[in-house]
């Protein structure tokens, strides 16, 4: 299932998004700028399940989306989670 991740990050040289589905790879899924908007966005292909990711700035500054829920992720920060399914991605 195709879920389209997009964060609002005007002043970033570089976004990514980082999860459960690609083992926390800071480089392996980079958000493209949006024009000059300074929106980022990617769509990726996830398995049906639970999620957490997080968007990465900069390569070192861990974003939660202010677009989904979150939950703390155990070390001091707030990892976003979403839920795909046969019939989609829903956040939970």
């Amino acid at each position: 299932m195709f879920v389209r991740f997009v964060l609002y990050a005007p002043g970033a040289r570089h976004v990514a998004v980082a999860g459960t589905f690609n083992q926390w790879d800071l480089n392996a899924a980079p958000l493209a700028r949006a024009g000059t908007s300074g929106v980022w966005t990617t769509t990726l292909a996830l398995p049906v399940g639970q999620h957490q990711y997080a968007f990465v700035v900069d390569g070192e500054r861990w974003v939660a989306d202010p677009a989904a829920p979150a939950i703390d992720d155990g070390f001091g920060r707030r990892n976003s989670m979403v839920a795909v399914t046969s019939r989609g991605a829903h956040t939970l």
